[in-house]
């Protein structure tokens, strides 16, 4: 079988392993040295061990490499054309435990309790699960600073990220993201107020410690 033929087989696949090609090569060993000389050549990029793709993008691959998890945070707001900054690393939310893998620069993924919110988009021929806008936000606190995403709150669903922190009922999540969307002129303090403590909290974990309360969203406010 000519290795073209061989490589054939996986064009379909995001990613794949060697298992996959010992069950086209029917000896693994000599799958794992045709896997090893198709790296040489520069025709399949290792991702780590036993675990390969035929595309350099970490975009379209990361969520195949974890499972489940879809790409969400500033990866996902950019895909979407709401942050003007390009992301310089790929979030994945998981429900499994956190991960690094550096290809093509890293992949990062992040923990989550709330596992929805995304669904399978077109991307390179393949579908590949992506938050929408508005829980990409929720997953973006405490991931990046507020500042680098705030933008794209001009642009959310009202109902439905209402609809999502409702369903989260963590008080600081909806605290932090109640008070950004009012700031955005969105009226979410009524639907959202049975959720609220009032135990202060920064406003953007990731900024200085100290600012102005806001005794309505029980928040530090830290941020300009």
């Amino acid at each position: 079988m000519y290795d073209i033929e061989i490589l054939s087989r996986f064009n379909k696949f995001p990613v794949f392993s060697l298992s996959d090609v010992n069950q086209v090569i029917d000896n693994r060993d000599y799958a794992k040295k045709f896997l090893g000389r198709m790296v040489k050549n520069g025709k399949v990029f290792k991702i780590k061990r036993n675990v390969y793709t035929l595309h350099k993008d970490p975009f379209l691959i990361s969520a195949f490499l974890v499972k489940p998890s879809y790409i969400s945070g500033m990866s996902a707001l950019y895909y979407h054309r709401l942050v003007t900054q390009i992301p310089n690393r790929v979030f994945c939310a998981t429900s499994k435990s956190p991960a690094r893998i550096n290809f093509a620069g890293n992949i990062n993924f992040f923990h989550t309790n709330y596992f929805f919110g995304f669904k399978y988009e077109e991307y390179e021929d393949f579908k590949i699960p992506i938050a929408d806008p508005e829980k990409a936000i929720i997953d973006s606190i405490g991931k990046v600073p507020i500042s680098v995403f705030e933008e794209a709150l001009d642009s959310i669903d009202e109902e439905m990220m209402i609809n999502y922190l409702k369903r989260i009922k963590k008080s600081s999540i909806v605290k932090r993201i109640g008070y950004l969307m009012e700031k955005q002129d969105y009226d979410a303090h009524k639907s959202l107020k049975r959720f609220i403590n009032y135990k202060y909290i920064l406003l953007d974990p990731l900024s200085k410690k100290n600012g102005e309360k806001d005794k309505k969203w029980g928040v530090i406010i830290n941020i300009k």
